[in-house]
């Protein structure tokens, strides 16, 4: 809510930094991070992405639910930290259990609300790696076919970005399966009994579903996107070779000829990323490697800031490369906690690993391929090295050092 109140200081910040007149690069960081810090104010929390998971059980004719919410995200709706110290108490999330529960009960809905949940149990806190977590058992008893519509609404009014995950159990001899639940998709049908209905086992695969959020993953990924970007920004150019003197020509850079030039370079970068990744999203995923976002966020931020002074002065050289790759196999975490909580089956996690991968690759390829189209139309502006590379790889530095402080110190300093 504050960020949002302190927009327009946002802006005038950004777009003081974007003027010509400022020619030094360190100079206009060191400005914008100064008027970026003053211009955002109010506490938040640590950067992650919104998630819930839900467990649907049957028993009979019942269904049993165990849903985990985030605190933090429950905060930020329903405002609990009543004393603002940033530290939920069990007092605090006590004395709304009531408002909790008739909100996250009105937006979730199962057979077009002819069934109605009770709890089976006390609410409870849970902590987990990326946080404390409110606890609800419910259970529900309707007439009940070989699937059953779910309406998951949680967080849609204030939150589009938000993911519920739901293992569905069907007893024993039947593997668990995995659904992704979009708030503002609608309802999905979920199958009960897998071997009387294999159409409904398909659906309830969730293949296309982890597709589109392997797209949704890379659209909202704000940090990524400028970490690809900060890649872009030099690979319509060729760097100049170095003068007699030891020093680079007028500006260091020359417009590319060859569409060879950009292309072939951005595409192997892609690939490296896409590989790192795959490569901790399945062991994390696996449970097999754990990091903290508490240390994977400020890292994100780490890797940005490196990209970009690499426009600035070349400090990567020939291992541009590795350190893509290196940021793939951070970036990879941020997703694959999300499968390990639920403790998937190993070919359950596969299929959801291989369909989410086909979507992060997808969102990528359409972010490079539109992007590197501008900048390849752009490129002879002989405005370009300055204003488009060195003022837009100074602004990512300022971003990212602002990110940067945010999850380090849990704050909200940025709108995004």
């Amino acid at each position: 809510m504050n960020a949002l109140r302190h927009r327009s200081r946002s802006l005038a910040a950004l777009r003081f930094l974007r003027r010509p007149s400022i020619g030094r690069p360190w100079l206009a960081l060191s400005i914008a991070a100064a008027v970026l810090l003053l211009s955002f104010g109010g506490p938040a929390q640590a950067h992650k992405a919104s998630d819930a998971y839900l467990q649907l059980r049957q028993q009979g004719d019942a269904l049993t639910l165990r849903w985990d919410i985030s605190l933090r995200d429950l905060d930020t709706l329903l405002e609990l930290d009543r004393n603002d110290d940033q530290q939920l108490a069990w007092g605090e999330v006590k004395a709304r259990l009531g408002d909790i529960r008739a909100y996250a009960l009105a937006h979730l809905r199962v057979q077009q609300g002819a069934c109605a949940w009770t709890e089976t149990a006390p609410p409870a806190v849970e902590p987990r790696v990326d946080g404390s977590y409110l606890v609800l058992q419910l259970q529900t008893q309707c007439a009940l076919g070989d699937t059953v519509d779910i309406d998951y609404r949680l967080f849609r009014e204030v939150d589009p970005t938000h993911r519920g995950l739901l293992r569905i159990d069907r007893g024993v001899g039947t593997a668990p399966s995995l659904q992704p639940l979009d708030p503002t998709a609608g309802p999905v049908s979920v199958a009960l009994d897998v071997r009387a209905d294999s159409a409904a086992a398909r659906r309830t695969s969730g293949g296309t579903r982890f597709f589109q959020d392997g797209v949704h993953h890379i659209l909202i990924g704000y940090d990524h996107i400028l970490f690809l970007l900060c890649l872009l920004l030099p690979a319509v150019l060729v760097r100049r070779e170095a003068g007699s003197d030891g020093a680079a020509g007028s500006n260091g850079w020359k417009p590319a000829t060859r569409w060879q030039q950009a292309v072939w370079p951005m595409v192997g970068m892609v690939t490296m990323f896409t590989l790192g990744h795959s490569i901790t999203l399945a062991l994390a995923g696996l449970g097999w490697v754990s990091l903290s976002p508490r240390v994977i966020e400020p890292a994100i931020a780490l890797t940005i800031i490196v990209a970009a002074l690499d426009n600035l002065v070349p400090v990567l050289r020939q291992y541009r490369r590795v350190f893509t790759f290196l940021f793939g196999l951070i970036h990879g975490f941020g997703f694959a906690g999300v499968l390990a909580e639920l403790d998937l089956p190993t070919g359950s996690f596969v299929a959801a690993l291989l369909h989410f991968n086909l979507g992060v690759e997808a969102g990528q390829l359409l972010i490079v391929t539109l992007a590197l189209a501008v900048l390849w139309f752009v490129r002879r502006w002989r405005g370009y090295p300055r204003v488009v590379l060195q003022s837009g790889s100074v602004l990512a530095i300022g971003v990212a050092a602002l990110w940067f402080v945010e999850r380090v110190f849990d704050l909200k300093l940025l709108p995004f």
